[in-house]
């Protein structure tokens, strides 16, 4: 885990040097069509992509294919180097905000037509809502949800796993926000989507997942 953590970043950093297009060559893509048919109505997307494989190679590849992208991002790393990694996501056509930021600038990417992309197993979040993680209920971040009902915008949900060519970023599939169903019964339906995607990649790339925090309590873990 930390080896698969550490390389994850000297991959992403090193391309600061590499001058524009220089992550196309490192990765392949599929199941496109799911993020091309969640952006078709022009209300942008939420992504919801796990800490799995190299992550970060989501916002490069989003950016070469002329898609807009929107990220959130605390402290990484070290806070003496925050910045830099918001600068080189600034140069890769990534615009950044921060936890503390709130929803606005997400719903303002959204009515922009960009791609909101959120961490499905991150622990920064201010509210959550109980969903099934591998046969325990496990409280998950309720903003991809939020954003998606309040934006009428399409979850599509993704991972990225480091293959022996580079890296293969998948967009597994999209849920949408059902506005006949009672705001709680809609955001339970998308928190619990978001968590069996999750379930899945976790699943089929486990020694890939790079998470540090417990997620299981320790009665149940």
């Amino acid at each position: 885990m930390f080896e698969a953590h550490h390389r994850s970043w000297l991959e992403y950093l090193s391309r600061a040097g590499s001058g524009a297009g220089a992550a196309r060559a490192g990765y392949q893509l599929s199941g496109t069509e799911h993020l091309y048919r969640a952006l078709a109505p022009g209300r942008g997307a939420v992504l919801t992509v796990p800490h799995i494989g190299n992550w970060e190679m989501f916002g490069p590849a989003l950016t070469d294919l002329g898609i807009k992208v929107h990220t959130v991002t605390g402290i990484q790393l070290h806070r003496a180097v925050a910045r830099e990694i918001r600068a080189l996501k600034a140069r890769d056509g990534i615009e950044v905000s921060t936890p503390e930021d709130g929803f606005l600038p997400l719903l303002g990417a959204l009515r922009r037509g960009s791609v909101v992309a959120l961490m499905a197993d991150g622990d920064v979040f201010s509210r959550s809502l109980p969903a099934q993680f591998f046969g325990r209920e496990i409280p998950f971040p309720a903003g991809p949800a939020i954003l998606a009902r309040r934006a009428h915008a399409p979850i599509v949900h993704g991972h990225a796993v480091r293959t022996e060519a580079g890296h293969r970023i998948t967009f597994d599939g999209m849920d949408e926000p059902n506005p006949s169903l009672s705001m709680r019964e809609d955001l339970s339906r998308l928190t619990a989507g978001v968590a069996r995607s999750l379930e899945r990649s976790v699943a089929d790339n486990v020694t890939q997942w790079c998470i540090f925090r417990p997620i299981w309590s320790a009665d149940v873990a």
